[in-house]
């Protein structure tokens, strides 16, 4: 494989040290540490191999495999969620999340800005919140085997596309140009990654996407 390939991948990760399951591809191996997530679709990604979809390590093992090849790697926290920072650990008044009717708590999950992070202590009125990422400073461990190499502009854009949105999609190329049929309501900010990798990796000059209707009321009228 290399830079610019499109695969689809299978894998479990797993930190190190613990064995604590983090993350897979595999509903098996999600029943059997009693992780399933409802909401989460147990089926093979496909990423774009040097385009930091999966984190550092893993890009870099890809370019080592081909398809059918299965691979265990343990990956250090530099090439991972890079090593825990002290200054992502923050004191903020308690009063910040009473006034947004936040009643916070060791181990509460909260947005602070634009950061995502994980309170630590809330004491005498102050509130510590460690930033840091939930997994910096692990070493990791990904079980990952390569299913398929994705090939045609229009699969790969599909692929793409289904990576961010998180759902399958209809891709039209015509002279360079792709159009994206894209849930209502999509975040620019997802649009404008896919927009970037498609042009860099591609070979697409320009990205335009269209908001697909939910269907609520084509039903509505179907009813009536």
């Amino acid at each position: 494989m290399e830079k610019g390939d499109v695969v689809s991948l299978d894998y479990t990760g797993r930190v190190k040290e613990s064995q604590e399951l983090f993350d897979t591809t595999l509903k098996d191996v999600a029943e059997e540490e009693n992780a399933v997530n409802e909401r989460a679709k147990y089926e093979p990604i496909s990423v774009i191999i040097g385009a930091d979809m999966v984190v550092e390590g893993l890009d870099d093992e890809l370019e080592k495999m081909d398809v059918g090849d299965k691979k265990e790697v343990v990956i250090k926290p530099e090439k991972a969620f890079g090593e825990r920072r002290g200054e992502l650990i923050k004191t903020f008044s308690e009063s910040k999340f009473k006034n947004n009717d936040m009643n916070p708590y060791p181990g509460m999950r909260v947005t602070v800005g634009q950061q995502v992070g994980r309170i630590l202590s809330v004491n005498s009125g102050r509130v510590r919140v460690d930033m840091n990422h939930p997994l910096a400073g692990r070493t990791l461990e990904y079980e990952v085997e390569v299913k398929e190499r994705i090939e045609g502009k229009k699969e790969k854009m599909k692929a793409l596309a289904g990576y961010y949105l998180g759902t399958d999609t209809e891709v039209d190329i015509q002279d360079g140009k792709a159009v994206v049929e894209v849930p209502e309501g999509s975040n620019e900010k997802i649009l404008e990654k896919i927009e970037e990798k498609a042009v860099e990796f591609f070979d697409i000059e320009d990205v335009s996407f269209e908001e697909k209707e939910d269907g609520s009321e084509e039903e509505d009228e179907k009813s009536k």
